[in-house]
This record gives structure tokens, C-alpha cells and sequence, in this order.
């Protein structure tokens, strides 16, 4: 994308996407904060959409969506860690546009133990060794949920990418 209004517009677009994505469809999680939703394989999703610039999407509609939820203490974490997810995994499929679907495998593993690992870590800070241990579990099967939605939707919206040019 050239132009920079373009790039913003979609921008905005995709973040809403994830909010719908993360927010919509929900399941919580028992004894935590925490609730299964589709949020993870879409930003795999709009990272082979627009790249790197995903990172920032994943940021603002997964932090919206936790504020939607009523959870606004993990706001800066998600921040943090869906927008590393985003952009590691925008710019490898950016980079790398024929990464065959097992590889995109390995980055979404790789995408979704840096998202256990920092909740992990984001838990430990702010409640404690007790309740992030007990979180561990559940983030993997989030991530688990991910990596399969994410291998779905990736061949999707690389189409949409080619018909939308960017």
C-alpha cells in the first residue's frame, strides 16, 4: 500500500476485525480474567493482509477488546504481546509469501508460546506466581486454537490481499 490514508483506513478496519474477533465469540475461562476467543488466528490472518503494520491492529483491537471485557488491568500486556504476535508474524509471511503451511505452523507456535510466556510473565507481575502458573494451561489451549485458525484463514486472506492489492 502507497498510500498512507489507505494504509491507516485498513488499518483501523483490521483492528475492529480483531476486536469482533476476540470480543464476539467468547468463552471464559473459569477462575481467571481470561476467555477462549478467535482473536489469535485472526491477527494471523490480517498479518499475511498487511504485514508488519499488523502488529499495531492486533495491538489497539485486542486491547479494545479486553477493555470490552471488562479486564482492563491486562490492556498494557496485550498491548505488548498480541502486537509482537502481529508483527513477527506480518513481517515473516511478508517476507516469505510462498512459507509453506507447515512452516507457517512453526511461526504461529512460535507466535503463541511468546503469547503464553508473556501473559506468564504479565500475570507473575501484577498477581503472582499462584494465579499465572494456573493460566498456563488455558493460554495454551488458546494457542492451540489459534495456530489451527490461523492455518484456515492465512490462504484466505492471502487472496483478498491480491485482490485488494496491497
Amino acid at each position: 500500500m502507497k498510500e498512507p490514508i489507505l494504509k491507516i483506513t485498513y488499518g483501523g478496519i483490521l483492528s475492529a476485525v480483531v476486536l469482533l474477533a476476540t470480543y464476539a465469540i467468547t468463552v471464559p475461562i473459569p477462575n481467571s480474567m481470561g476467555y477462549f476467543n478467535l482473536g489469535d488466528g485472526v491477527i494471523f490472518g490480517i498479518s499475511a493482509i498487511i504485514g508488519p503494520f499488523s502488529g499495531l491492529c492486533a495491538a489497539l483491537g485486542s486491547a479494545l477488546a479486553d477493555l470490552a471485557y471488562q479486564a482492563p488491568i491486562y490492556i498494557p500486556g496485550t498491548m505488548i504481546i498480541k502486537g509482537g504476535m502481529g508483527l513477527l508474524a506480518g513481517t515473516v509471511l511478508t517476507r516469505m509469501p510462498e512459507l509453506r503451511w507447515y512452516w507457517q505452523a512453526v511461526l504461529f507456535v512460535i507466535c503463541e508460546l511468546i503469547m503464553v510466556g508473556g501473559y506468564f510473565l504479565y500475570e507473575l507481575l501484577i498477581f503472582g506466581h499462584g494465579y499465572a502458573i494456573g493460566t498456563v494451561t488455558t493460554n495454551l489451549l488458546q494457542g492451540a486454537a489459534g495456530i489451527v485458525l490461523g492455518l484456515a484463514i492465512v490462504p484466505l486472506a492471502r487472496r483478498v490481499k491480491n485482490v485488494l492489492h496491497f
